[in-house]
């Protein structure tokens, strides 16, 4: 009986902590914080894309000077 009845606590306190978990995902704040993140991460990609492309078109211009 002592088994069973441990046996269901842990099990109702996983249920519990899984089920805060899925609240969360489902808040306001939450997915707003998401989004925030994800703009921060698309925009730093946008500034790595357009440095890389910057300094293709410096090394570009570069060898066409020495070419020259």
């Amino acid at each position: 009986m002592q088994r069973n009845l441990i046996f269901t606590a842990v099990f109702a306190a996983f249920s519990l902590f899984f089920s805060q978990l899925s609240l969360a995902e489902e808040s306001s704040a939450f997915v707003a914080r998401n989004a925030a993140l994800e703009q921060r991460a698309a925009d730093a990609a946008h500034q790595e894309a357009v440095a890389k492309q910057n300094a293709a078109e410096q090394q570009s211009q570069a060898g066409n000077a020495q070419d020259s």
